[in-house]
């Protein structure tokens, strides 16, 4: 997770394809609240640099913490995005991320009671 996360934040192209499998899929979920994805991108190179590019543009200063969630290793940026990762043998094998705030409230209880 961390590698995944240190490789987006530097835009480091090669080196974060090489965490992903051939026919990775990164979907996103913003409920039609907030703007996320509309379709899933496919493939390492897409994912590669649509991961970077997310992080540069929305994440950039947000807090970001390791997690689990719903039996998945997730990043949790602040209270505004949860990243979900599937992995397989090793390599990256899916991501969703979750913007919609309404899905998100959990996060915000969650914090606000630690």
């Amino acid at each position: 997770m961390e590698t995944f996360l240190t490789a987006a934040r530097d835009g480091d192209l090669a080196r974060l394809e090489g965490l992903l499998t051939a026919d990775v899929r990164y979907v996103s979920d913003g409920g039609g609240v907030v703007g996320a994805a509309l379709r899933p991108i496919l493939g390492r190179d897409k994912v590669a640099r649509f991961s970077i590019g997310v992080l540069e543009k929305f994440a950039a200063g947000l807090p970001v913490s390791v997690a689990e969630v719903n039996g998945s290793p997730a990043l949790l940026f602040g209270e505004v995005a949860v990243l979900l990762v599937e992995f397989e043998n090793g390599l990256v094998s899916g991501i969703s991320t979750v913007v919609n705030p309404e899905k998100l409230e959990f996060l915000r209880r969650q914090l606000s009671h630690s």
